[in-house]
């Protein structure tokens, strides 16, 4: 692992740090490319239950991809570069991107491709690759599209404008807009009551969700039912309903 990304554990959360905070917290190509295998080795550990992304410092989550790179790449190197920063979305585990600072262009798509964004009030959100003659190249178009609808997502990416953690929580950019001494309580709550959740679930529920939203309802609905069958199968299916039945709390394996 580089220099500048690290894990830390606490129980069942594992935090993925981003930490190069004088160019505030800028991800580097080599920094991209360490994701997919950050988030495949938390995936196996079956004692990480939630995944936490967040930057260092209290100035940036990250203000995006480092520009002074963006002219050494070439053009087939560029297309495959976004889906280092989709592994967040495949992780089968749930991920939050803790949010303080700015978050921008690459840090912006980074945060979309995780499952909650909570915020602090401080916090700014931009894309502004158009500015740079550009368009971000990390699903942060489409992932933004679908959280905020066309006619913002036009505004907000066409312009390149910024916007504060209000107007993206009233916009869906974000889940959560949070006082900025809040920020640690929120993100521990939440990952707290997620790592109570049955674990296989909560990855299945994850699936549905993500692939039956863009999929034509009649097979979205089925690919509910189905996976509604599967757990069916599991322990963690029948611990819930014995342990709902005999009144006590339930004590999910992953199985």
């Amino acid at each position: 692992m580089s220099e500048f990304l690290r894990v830390e554990r606490a129980g069942a959360r594992a935090t993925i740090w981003i930490d190069r905070q004088p160019k505030m917290n800028t991800m580097t190509v080599a920094m991209r490319n360490e994701f997919p295998g950050i988030f495949a080795a938390l995936e196996a550990d079956d004692g990480v239950r939630v995944i936490v992304i967040r930057g260092a410092g209290g100035k940036a989550f990250s203000a995006g991809g480092d520009v002074a790179e963006f002219l050494t790449l070439a053009p087939a190197d560029l297309e495959l570069w976004g889906d280092t920063l989709s592994a967040a979305e495949r992780c089968r585990k749930p991920v939050i991107a803790a949010i303080d600072g700015y978050t921008m262009g690459a840090g912006l798509e980074l945060a979309v491709a995780c499952d909650f964004r909570v915020a602090t009030l401080r916090s700014e959100f931009a894309f502004p690759e158009v500015r740079l003659g550009m368009i971000p190249g990390s699903g942060g178009t489409q992932r933004a599209l679908r959280l905020m609808g066309m006619t913002r997502g036009k505004l907000f990416m066409m312009t390149g404008q910024r916007i504060s953690a209000e107007r993206a929580e009233a916009w869906g950019l974000i889940t959560q807009a949070v006082p900025n001494d809040t920020l640690d309580e929120t993100v521990a709550a939440l990952a707290g009551e997620l790592a109570e959740r049955a674990p296989l679930a909560l990855r299945t529920l994850k699936m549905v969700l993500n692939r039956g939203a863009e999929a034509p309802l009649e097979t979205a609905l089925e690919l509910e039912r189905k996976a509604y069958a599967w757990l069916r199968s599991t322990h963690d299916y029948a611990e819930g309903v014995t342990a709902f039945l005999e009144k006590r709390p339930p004590r999910y394996t992953g199985r």
